[in-house]
């Protein structure tokens, strides 16, 4: 009798040991994949998605009337054919915001869509997705091709296609939709995803030292684990990052190398690399932090180097905290603020300061030191071997003109005639096409950047930069013409006398891409245009080298190997005890 409680008590333990083993991860998998659904069904690259929204009339008027106050109302969507009933939608951004607030003719505002506001639902597994208008982009592609940078390079990046939208019947033309970085986000790209994340904005966010008390930090905005979080992880981040000490314990270097360099390549300075210093994620998982990619729609040099937000002078950086409000103005003066007057992020995308942006000092406006975190990890030698590698592979494969002309190519065939159709567009279809080839679109700036990373890892070039707000200059030395230094001094002109004076500066005509001008309102045909199924094939390269970190490489969190390692001791324990007993008998 006791020799079968005793084979009952081994089989029961053997079995728990199997389910945890096998059968749980397993439906796990299943679960996520189940939650996964979105990333095809919602964010397909190969067509354009249409997204029909529809809310109550006056619902609809309040937002228009008061878009700065951002407020949620409940709605309907219908996307791809998929309805979903009371969802919260909002308007979002910050400077684009206010800016299309103080166009009189226009109502192109960027939305946030809340599928889980009012009821715990999702949308094939995404809880929250982001319309984003392109106000800052006269090629439109800026933001897609940065984000399939930051994929290619096998950064954790949000799902992003592009999306057609009309609310209550009236088109409000084409977005960009972007996957809101929450829980399901961190889900699908990291061991467990339930990590502190952050989005840092405001005091603390260039992650300098301050003191030991995290509640000084009041830019480090926890999104995760509010209630549980004693956030001495970022604490411990901080301060290795400040003395240069044992940073590989607290940040997952390989993965910030390849966020950097493709952040350099792009030119992204309204980020961290800014006088900004925003517009990114961080998360921590097992004590080590990751950074993640947001709102690039002012990468490929849409911000210019050296500049600083509307208002700031001088090199000093403690106001800069307060910047948004002094980059915005007050929208009562500014009543024909457009595209053609976008304060302190317009600039000549071709530009030497743009072409050339350093890679050895990677930052705009602020010294290297200024960002501890970038500091960090290029004063190491081996890192910086590894950033350059990194940015070598970017100018020799994303960069190239062969893959930048594809990418290019099938997007302009996807998006034009959406783009001819948009009765709201911000530019004209013939700035379109300027962006996508010629003298001045974003494939010319590829190539000329390519070389330019080249050129200064080889040596050939060497750019010195000036941390001076007001300077902002540029020093070049070309070392195959025996040291020669060419001194490029950016432009003085008028419009950035007006910004020194707090003023918003002419951004020109819009002929040059990357500067902006009124928007065109002409009521065009505003049925939705007919593309038959849009469907045009994936934009992506064929030779992309899959570095991300999904749930189909991540590894078993140390949670997760003590459990298994626990029950396995038990099971061997169990097994030698029977042994034991027999032998006694």
């Amino acid at each position: 009798m006791k020799n079968k409680y005793i084979l009952g008590s081994v089989l029961f333990l053997l079995l728990l040991f199997i389910i945890i083993m096998f059968v749980l991860p397993n439906s796990k998998i299943e679960k996520t994949a189940m939650n996964n659904e979105f990333m095809t069904k919602v964010f397909d690259k190969s067509k354009v998605t249409t997204v029909d929204i529809v809310m109550n009339d006056q619902d609809l008027q309040d937002i228009l009337d008061n878009p700065l106050e951002e407020e949620m109302v409940k709605a309907s969507v219908v996307i791809n054919g998929k309805k979903m009933n009371n969802v919260g939608i909002r308007t979002k951004g910050n400077m684009t915001l206010r800016s299309v607030a103080n166009i009189e003719d226009s109502n192109r505002y960027s939305f946030k869509i809340d599928f889980d506001k009012y009821e715990d639902q999702s949308l094939y597994g995404l809880r929250k997705l982001n319309l984003n208008n392109g106000y800052s982009d006269s090629t439109q592609i800026r933001e897609y091709m940065s984000y399939a940078l930051m994929e290619e390079m096998g950064v954790p990046t949000p799902q992003y296609s592009y999306m057609y939208v009309t609310i209550n019947g009236e088109e409000y033309g084409l977005y960009l939709g972007v996957e809101a970085i929450e829980e399901p986000f961190l889900q699908n790209h990291f061991a467990n995803g339930t990590g502190d994340l952050y989005k840092p904005d405001g005091v603390g966010s260039d992650l300098n030292w301050i003191s030991d008390d995290i509640d000084d930090y009041s830019g480090l905005d926890l999104k995760t684990n509010t209630e549980s979080s004693d956030q001495s992880a970022m604490m411990k981040m901080l301060k290795e990052i400040n003395t240069n000490k044992n940073i590989e314990g607290s940040i997952n270097i390989d993965e910030m190398l390849r966020y950097f360099a493709a952040s350099t390549a792009l030119v992204n300075l309204d980020s961290y690399q800014g006088t900004m210093k925003h517009n990114y994620y961080l998360y921590e998982e097992d004590g080590k932090f990751s950074i993640l990619p947001w709102d690039l729609n002012m990468a490929f040099a849409g911000y210019p180097v050296g500049n600083r937000p509307t208002g700031q002078r001088g090199n000093n950086e403690k106001n800069i905290d307060t910047a948004q409000n002094a980059n915005e103005g007050d929208p009562a003066n500014n009543k024909n603020q457009g595209p053609g007057n976008m304060g302190g992020m317009g600039s000549n995308l071709m530009s030497e300061e743009n072409i050339n942006f350093s890679i050895s000092s990677p930052v705009s406006g602020v010294t290297l030191e200024d960002r501890p975190l970038l500091n960090a990890l290029l004063s190491n030698d081996q890192n910086r071997k590894t950033f350059n590698n990194y940015l070598k592979e970017i100018a020799n494969g994303f960069f190239s003109e062969k893959n930048m002309n594809e990418m290019t190519s099938k997007l302009s065939a996807l998006l034009k005639p959406y783009i001819e159709k948009d009765p709201t567009k911000f530019y004209t279809v013939e700035q379109f096409e300027e962006g996508i080839s010629g003298e001045n679109s974003l494939v010319a700036f590829a190539a000329k950047r390519a070389e330019s990373i080249l050129a200064q890892i080889s040596g050939e070039l060497v750019v010195e930069t000036n941390s001076s707000l007001d300077e902002g200059s540029t020093k070049i030395e070309n070392s195959a013409q025996n040291s020669n230094k060419i001194e490029e001094n950016q432009q003085k002109d008028n419009e950035e006398q007006s910004v020194k004076n707090g003023a918003q500066p002419n951004m020109g005509n819009g002929k040059v891409n990357g500067n902006m001008q009124p928007p065109n309102m002409e009521n065009g045909n505003i049925q939705p245009p007919n593309m038959g199924n849009g469907n045009i094939g994936p934009i992506e390269r064929g030779d992309r080298n899959n570095r991300n970190h999904s749930l189909d490489t991540a590894t078993f969190s140390k949670e997760t190997i003590a459990i298994y390692l626990i029950f396995f001791l038990l099971l061997i324990g169990g097994m030698i005890f029977v042994f034991r007993f027999k032998r006694r008998k």
